[in-house]
């Protein structure tokens, strides 16, 4: 077996619209368990799609939080 496990720096999917791009929703990092969370995360990204109430909370997941760095301090470039 051989394969590229995406992951985050926090290890939390990447989900949500990217600033910049309308319209273009992410779903990625989900670290080798998108099988397991991808019922879930996919009814998530319909719902933020289809502009419907989330059945989860999608800020946790906001490709956005990166801005700051992975673990919310400021990023220093």
């Amino acid at each position: 077996w051989a394969g590229y496990v995406d992951s985050t720096p926090d290890g939390v999917p990447a989900i949500g619209e990217v600033e910049g791009i309308p319209g273009f929703v992410l779903a990625a990092g989900f670290s080798g368990h998108g099988f397991g969370i991808g019922p879930g995360a996919g009814h998530m990204i319909a719902d933020i799609i289809t502009g419907s109430e989330p059945i989860v909370d999608p800020r946790p997941y906001w490709p956005e939080r990166f801005k700051t760095a992975a673990w919310g301090k400021v990023a220093e470039f």
